[in-house]
């Protein structure tokens, strides 16, 4: 005889049972190795804040004044950030001998870098963190990398599942929305050198930390509210397995944030091509976002492909791969294009990707007096755009960008690498666009 305790209400297990099923968690998607936990640095001493749970470690290379001037800083970083929203660092535990967050002056290549303790205790996936900082910096490279090595320990906070490189260009980001500089390396003149690479790869940083830059500007006026957003909005929790699960991540919360704001992410990225070509001295007083005004004469992208009207027809070479999301620039000289005619400008790009074309106009100040652009056809390699010209301009900027097929992942490389080749024309106003 069966002794189990029945339900008063005949078949009520089984209707459970399907409930249950109906809702249970089956995830299918990405999934990416949770971060392996790192070692903490030696520690021969420490200072304690007196005004926030924050503690400094150094070996015995370390000073004292080091380790004060370090706090100094991680104190200002620390309560600026909260200030702003930021939520403060996960509990670690006493792992660096009290409940403080813990902050290391020793040796490291990345000069700011953050390291995991492992898996923390909460809702959602999260990692115990703590900052390594080089005790070899000084002045304002001691507070670049403060801020860096904090926000990308917050980050692991966050979202482990988030590339290191997405982590690191935050670091870079925080260390300019809180001093003005992307942080402690020459990362952003080589990101701008070479703007046909992944805009979130650079190994210090800097190059995503301009991306984020520019992004927050343009959605929270310089706030830092929409970044801190953004990796708010990629946490999720792993269910089930070892490895966590690598969606939502920031690209595709990049994505949502600007579809909600009636925007393309597929637009913003061919805003953002004119933007970061409009910096560095000589294009300062054109930039489309004035705080970023001040920055080395390396940060002007270089100009790809360069013409002239008395040259027209101009056909270029194939261009340098473009990564995805990468852009390549022409000049157009047309000073000298007679009255009333139309630049036309074609595009064939390589198959596979979908493409962004911007044109936008100068006069002799090198003032913008206007902008056209194309939009991008999935699946057609090929784009046009007729750009009238009057007596005020003088140079028309050319912006291509490759747009892929899909967002990118900042986890596995991208193998939609892709070129392209312009053909410039004139052409009188009048004629047919066939003639």
């Amino acid at each position: 005889m069966d002794d189990a305790p029945r339900s008063v209400f005949p078949g009520a297990a089984e209707v459970a049972e399907i409930f249950m099923a109906a809702f249970e968690q089956h995830w299918a998607g990405p999934v990416t190795p949770r971060p392996a936990p790192t070692p903490r640095p030696a520690s021969a001493h420490h200072v304690d804040s007196l005004t926030a749970p924050l503690r400094v470690h150094g070996d015995e290379q370390v000073s004292d004044a080091q380790l004060e001037r370090a706090l100094a800083a991680l104190e200002g970083v620390a309560a600026r950030l909260t200030r702003e929203g930021w939520p403060a660092p996960l509990l670690d535990g006493g792992r660096g001998g009290s409940g403080a967050f813990d902050l290391y002056l020793s040796p490291t290549d990345a000069l700011a870098t953050a390291g995991s303790d492992g898996p923390a205790f909460s809702h959602l996936d999260a990692d115990v963190s703590f900052a390594i900082v080089d005790p070899g910096l000084s002045g304002e490279a001691l507070e670049l990398a403060v801020a860096s090595a904090y926000a990308e320990a917050l980050a692991l906070n966050l979202d482990p599942a988030e590339a290191p490189t997405w982590r690191a260009a935050t670091g870079a980001w925080a260390a300019w929305h809180l001093m003005g500089r992307f942080g402690c390396a020459d990362a952003l003149e080589r990101q701008q050198q070479a703007p046909h690479l992944p805009w979130v790869s650079d190994e210090h940083g800097a190059g995503g930390g301009l991306f984020l830059a520019m992004v927050s500007q343009r959605h929270d006026g310089g706030s830092g509210a929409f970044v801190r957003d953004l990796w708010q909005l990629a946490r999720q929790r792993t269910w089930e397995g070892m490895d966590l699960r690598a969606s939502p991540d920031l690209w595709e919360a990049l994505a949502k944030t600007t579809d909600l704001a009636g925007l393309r992410l597929q637009d913003l990225m061919a805003d953002l091509s004119v933007a970061r070509f409009l910096l560095g001295p000589e294009r300062d007083a054109q930039a489309v976002f004035p705080a970023l005004r001040g920055l080395g004469p390396l940060a002007s992208p270089p100009v790809a492909f360069r013409a002239s009207a008395r040259d027209m027809p101009v056909h270029t070479r194939p261009s340098a791969e473009l990564a995805p999301l990468g852009s390549g620039y022409a000049l157009v000289d047309v000073r000298e294009a007679p009255a009333a005619t139309r630049l036309r400008v074609w595009l064939r790009g390589e198959y596979g990707v979908e493409w962004a074309l911007v044109a936008v106009r100068f006069d002799a100040n090198g003032r913008e007096i206007g902008r056209l652009a194309a939009p991008p056809r999935r699946g057609d390699h090929r784009s046009y755009l007729p750009v009238e010209l009057d007596a005020e301009t003088t140079d028309v900027l050319v912006a291509v960008t490759n747009l892929s097929h899909r967002l990118p992942d900042a986890d596995d490389p991208d193998p939609n690498g892709r070129a392209f080749r312009l053909i410039f024309d004139l052409v009188e106003e009048g004629r047919s666009e066939r003639e």
